[in-house]
């Protein structure tokens, strides 16, 4: 074991600059495990798109790396690249932990200081997506470039983000990073970070007393298993099948459901199962959060950047060379009731003429949510769907299966838990009863 050095040091071995020549791009990774490199799916989404290799520069060699696992942009835009080529480096350590307040370290090699630089932030709150979690971030600079970048958690001494994107790149405003919880469980190098760090002990040397204590493989306390977005859609094939029926026939769908039915699971399932069976890409679905859209500038920069423009003018004529197939509106509760949200309504019934399926995801029916937009017409979303996809309660069967699947791997079993799904229960409320009876059940063992 070699000697420990302070943790910024060691995180700064631990990234290199990735860059595709072809288009001049560039970003930041970093190590997870031997030979195998985590950063942001839309820095390489080149290399994705035409088959290229992607160059690594690291310790003053360049050498190519390939992508092994690619997961688009907006959600949860994570890659996975190997690169064999660069034996003996160090690994980050890995620890989901974050707290409001948390003060964060990262580098990475920015446009502005492309041979490396640093950035210090603070964890302001999750901000959800539609199809899941960001993490926050304020008080810190995030330069093009710094995408892809670890971010340490100080109080922790593990990472716990990749940082994706700026929320105002010329100030400390601060930015958006994605949890390393997003990392699809068939790629989790979990097993990989266990057996690195405890054949390794630079990482772990440099952590305090309390820290190490955190360490997953090294205490016998557990995380709570009921909380944390669960790994599979259970409950929900009919509605799935409904909704694929109605995509199948070119028709617009509509999904109703109150907080914590699993309309953001849906949605995730949905995109999964559209790619499949439709045989659509990732840049033909296109997910819309109405919680983060005002207005319908807000609207059409969000369908830009996701077909990858940068005027507003030149939306239509991308559509034509980028077409969408799907796009998936969320939180539609959250859009303007006004007269900016009827410009955003009407705009988006406008694009039947680009034969676009839109998928509209509400707490209410739409004819409630927007029954007051033009008293001399029908609202645009007035017969979207004459038969919205409405999500009940779970039945018990499928709450006793949802609490099983969480359960899994821990000390207790469903029997512990079966008077929580004797009835009809929506995801969340469940799961937030199992939590609490968990907590409870944890803290009465010996």
């Amino acid at each position: 074991m070699g000697p420990s050095q302070d943790l910024d040091d060691l995180l700064r071995r631990c990234t290199v600059r990735l860059c595709i020549p072809q288009d001049g791009s560039q970003g930041t990774g970093f190590w997870v495990a031997p030979s195998l490199l985590l950063t942001c799916a839309h820095v390489v989404e080149t290399a994705q798109t035409q088959s290229l290799p992607v160059e690594i520069a690291d310790a003053g060699r360049t050498v190519s790396g390939r992508i092994v696992a690619f997961f688009a942009k907006p959600y949860p835009d994570l890659a996975l690249l190997r690169c064999d080529e660069l034996p003996n480096h160090p690994c980050v350590y890995l620890n989901p932990d974050i707290a409001l307040r948390d003060s964060l370290y990262s580098y990475g090699y920015t446009d502005q200081q492309p041979n490396g630089d640093s950035a210090t932030f603070e964890y302001e709150g999750p901000t959800d997506t539609g199809l899941g979690s960001l993490l926050k971030l304020k008080q810190g600079q995030s330069r093009p470039g710094l995408s892809g970048a670890p971010l340490l958690n100080l109080r922790t001494g593990g990472v716990c983000g990749i940082v994706k994107s700026s929320r105002d790149r010329d100030s400390d405003l601060g930015g958006r990073a994605v949890p390393i919880t997003c990392i699809p469980p068939e790629h989790d190098p979990a097993a990989l970070q266990q057996s690195y760090h405890q054949q390794n002990g630079d990482w772990l040397g440099c952590l305090s007393d309390e820290q190490q204590r955190q360490v997953p493989w090294q205490t016998a306390l557990s995380g709570n298993p009921f909380y944390g977005e669960s790994p599979a859609l259970l409950g929900r094939e009919e509605e799935l099948r409904r909704i694929l029926e109605k995509l199948r026939a070119n028709s617009h769908c509509s999904i109703v459901g109150p907080s914590g039915s699993g309309k953001t699971l849906l949605l995730q399932e949905l995109r999964r199962q559209a790619k499949l069976q439709f045989g659509w890409r990732d840049q033909e679905i296109c997910c819309l959060d109405f919680r983060q859209i005002n207005s319908l500038n807000e609207l059409k920069q969000g369908v830009l950047e996701h077909l990858g423009g940068e005027k507003s003018s030149e939306i239509r004529s991308l559509l034509r060379h980028k077409p969408l197939q799907l796009l998936l509106l969320d939180n539609l509760g959250g859009m303007e009731t006004g007269s900016q949200g009827l410009k955003m309504r009407r705009w988006l019934r406008g694009l039947e003429q680009c034969h676009i399926r839109l998928v509209a995801v509400s707490n209410e029916r739409l004819e409630i949510l927007f029954h007051k937009d033009d008293p001399t017409r029908d609202s645009p979303f007035a017969g979207l769907d004459s038969s919205p996809i409405e999500l009940p309660p779970l039945t018990p069967d499928f709450c006793r299966q949802l609490v099983q699947q969480r359960l899994a791997g821990t000390a207790f079993g469903i029997a512990q838990f079966e008077t929580l799904c004797n009835g009809w229960r929506q995801p969340r409320a469940l799961l937030s009863e199992c939590a609490g009876r968990y907590e409870e059940l944890r803290w009465r063992r010996p």
